[in-house]
């Protein structure tokens, strides 16, 4: 990506909070498990039960049949992460606003479809689209998507509930584009999720996705990206901090497919991606790193979405 939509990104600050549900009382009773609220009779073991089940459950199920007592745990920590996702992304959004209006710039009059709309934060880019499918798992996210749809004057907004793996009732060829944003970080299978892009397009229809992927090899982001990553797998849906879906669109059998790369924020330029490689402690690399460190100090560069930073901006055609 050009360094003109990279640059309203450095020294931006974007939040991804997880509210879990609160225990109604942090004590009860030394008989009595502390109860989480928004989930009447739900423990927190069975909150950590459901969000465990979730993370680990094969193609994309978001429940497994046997967690029956995690139900209603998964019931409001889908809730809750629909409301969190709804106000704590604001900051991003306006900081990847730039991007996000270059990409989607030719929606205008054509049909739309989204994989893992969410709360519909994109819905702003598809005002004038004929039509609007939002594919989503997590149906405690419609209420908001509908408002923003009303909100930003999205007409024909269908709202289906699925995985981008199996999109449902989708024919074959019958899209204009289809769109994408953090998601190809979560899905199950990111190959399956681009042969069902491939699939749903018209001839000369257009995938386009954003997404945050692993750093450059050899770098101190990369290795906490290693560390970090089960943490955030478990806390953020199964989101990983090592994906890359470049090779998943490449192989999916698109007839272009080009990529651009950035990194967003404080990171870009700083120590967090300076590459430590073989020949760590020699003239050209200790003045590689003193460079880096006058561009962003330590601190500086280690904001609340650092992980995040290297970008990924995709347009495959069918």
């Amino acid at each position: 990506m050009s360094c003109s939509l990279a640059r309203p990104l450095v020294g931006s600050r974007v939040t991804l909070p997880v509210a879990l549900p609160r225990a109604a009382k942090r004590r009860a009773s030394p008989r009595r498990a502390l109860r989480v609220s928004g989930c009447s009779g739900c423990t927190r073991r069975d909150l950590v039960t459901g969000l465990v089940t979730s993370a680990t459950s094969a193609g994309g199920s978001r429940l497994d049949a046997s967690a029956e007592l995690s139900s209603k745990a998964r019931a409001a920590y889908d809730a809750s992460f629909a409301r969190t996702m709804e106000t704590g992304m604001a900051d991003y959004e306006q900081h990847m606003a730039m991007v996000k209006r270059e990409l989607f710039r030719d929606l205008a009059g054509k049909d739309v479809l989204e994989i893992g709309m969410n709360t519909g934060p994109n819905l702003r880019y598809m005002r004038d689209a004929r039509s609007v499918i939002g594919v989503e798992p997590n149906a405690e996210s419609f209420p908001y998507a509908r408002a923003n749809a009303e909100r930003f004057g999205v007409q024909n907004l269908v709202l289906k509930k699925g995985i981008g793996e199996r999109l449902p009732g989708i024919p074959d060829n019958s899209l204009d584009f289809v769109v994408s944003t953090l998601v190809m970080c979560t899905v199950a299978d990111q190959a399956a999720v681009a042969r069902e892009a491939l699939r749903v397009l018209k001839p000369g229809g257009q995938y386009l996705l954003v997404d945050h992927v692993r750093a450059e090899f050899g770098t101190p982001l990369r290795l906490m990206q290693q560390v970090f990553d089960p943490l955030n797998r478990l806390t953020y849906e199964g989101c990983s901090l090592l994906r890359d879906p470049e090779d998943a669109l490449r192989g999916a059998g698109f007839a272009k497919v080009e990529i651009s790369r950035f990194v967003a924020g404080a990171a870009d330029g700083s120590w967090l991606v300076a590459p430590i490689g073989k020949g760590v402690g020699s003239e050209m690399e200790r003045a590689d790193l003193e460079r880096a460190f006058e561009r962003r100090g330590f601190l500086e560069a280690i904001e609340p979405h650092f992980l995040l930073a290297p970008t990924l901006v995709g347009r495959a055609t069918a």
